[in-house]
């Protein structure tokens, strides 16, 4: 058990940093789809594990097996992770400049491309990297709400994944006339059968449209629209849930929400590490996340206890954290689409209100201190609808 939860631990522990990781080695217009990859690969990895399952969960101790196979991609990442550069962002903001320059030159090597002349900062800002900034202004609105978001969905993905075979071991909405349902051995452990694991396997890749279509609405939309309206539309889909028509229906719906949450997967890897310079980036999505493994316990859990008595109470706890981040989520005071990302808390200070760089207000030309032209939203839509560029609170600092 406790090597279970280690490993599980450290697989918690490489996602906010995988993304992070990312976003710091892409460009702008090459950050979202970037993310898109890399949660694509993780939907390899479970229909790997799914596919694991059918043919050693059945062996007798099946499940060291089951260990064993999901042990060799770890050994291929941990040998490939020797050959990655570190982040040059991270060696800026901690002083070390030429480290990061090396990095830049590998990139223009690997790239065929020749380094362009550039100045990097003489000297490193002063920082404390508190786990309680993220929490503190002028990040305190957006690391709420991204920390329900976070919650609500990990909840929901874990609900939704054992939803099925719940419904066909507790005869919900007819699928126990239908399909095979779970059974218990004689050592009292609860048992899948192949019909539930192909059901498994179907999920896992339907994920993959909904991967796809998250990396097309927060690039098209931006990411405050597609945290709004998945969140709305999921709420819809759980209400429907409560009203049992037949099994396609009931299947056919559990898919689209399943389709819509990993819209939301790619909303939050793509958002939460453009909301913190660089400094803190990775510790604040690693604090984040810590919502993300609470949901998932949860929801587990939730899940394990309640269905059995009843399922329209676990459905109802879905619609509930939907609706209440739907609300969350008009809140959002902010969008991140098309910014570059901070590096020190000083450059979050030299942006006003409305998406307006505040070197724009005093007619210099609209670049950062590093000379980077600041890729901002048109300013007089951002007056409008009250936007504030960067996601901070800038009156303040």
């Amino acid at each position: 058990s406790s090597g279970i939860n280690a490993e599980y631990g450290g697989i918690s522990m490489s996602y906010p940093v995988a993304a992070c990781y990312i976003h710091e080695f892409s460009v702008v217009t090459h950050r979202t789809s970037g993310i898109v990859m890399f949660q694509i690969v993780g939907v390899l990895g479970g229909i790997y594990v799914c596919v694991c399952s059918l043919f050693v969960m059945e062996l007798e101790e099946g499940w060291r097996w089951e260990l064993a196979l999901t042990l060799l991609p770890a050994l291929l990442t941990l040998i490939a992770l020797h050959f990655a550069d570190e982040s040059p962002r991270y060696y800026v903001a901690n002083g070390q400049y030429e480290k990061a320059l090396g990095v830049l030159q590998n990139m223009a090597r690997w790239n065929g491309r020749e380094l362009p002349e550039m100045t990097l900062p003489t000297e490193v800002e002063s920082h404390s990297n508190s786990y309680f900034e993220v929490y503190k202004q002028p990040y305190t609105r957006m690391s709420v709400i991204v920390s329900i978001i976070q919650f609500s969905w990990s909840w929901c993905m874990t609900g939704i994944t054992y939803f099925i075979p719940d419904a066909m071991s507790y005869s919900y909405c007819y699928l126990s006339d239908f399909f095979t349902s779970t059974y218990t051995d004689q050592h009292g452990c609860t048992l899948y059968t192949t019909t539930e694991y192909f059901f498994y396997l179907a999920f896992t890749v339907l994920a993959i449209p909904g991967l796809f279509l998250g990396g097309f609405c927060v690039e098209y939309f931006g990411r405050k629209l597609t945290a709004l309206w998945t969140f709305w539309i999921l709420t819809g889909l759980y209400m429907a849930l409560l009203v049992c028509i037949n099994y396609s229906v009931t299947i056919a719906i559990s898919a689209l929400a399943y389709t819509t949450l990993g819209t939301v997967t790619i909303l939050i890897w793509v958002l939460s590490p453009e909301l913190y310079p660089s400094y803190m980036r990775t510790t604040s999505n690693g604090i984040l996340s810590t919502f993300n493994r609470l949901g998932a316990a949860g929801g587990a859990f939730f899940t394990e206890y309640v269905d059995p008595y009843s399922m329209q109470l676990t459905v109802s706890t879905y619609i509930v954290l939907s609706l209440i981040t739907a609300i969350a989520c008009l809140f959002i005071n902010c969008e991140t689409k098309g910014s570059y990302l901070k590096d020190t808390r000083s450059e979050t200070s030299s942006y006003g209100a409305a998406g307006t760089p505040q070197s724009e207000a005093n007619g210099s030309p609209t670049t950062d201190k590093h000379g980077r032209v600041a890729e901002i939203p048109n300013v007089e839509e951002s007056k409008t609808n009250g936007d504030l560029y960067l996601c901070t609170d800038y009156a303040n600092y």
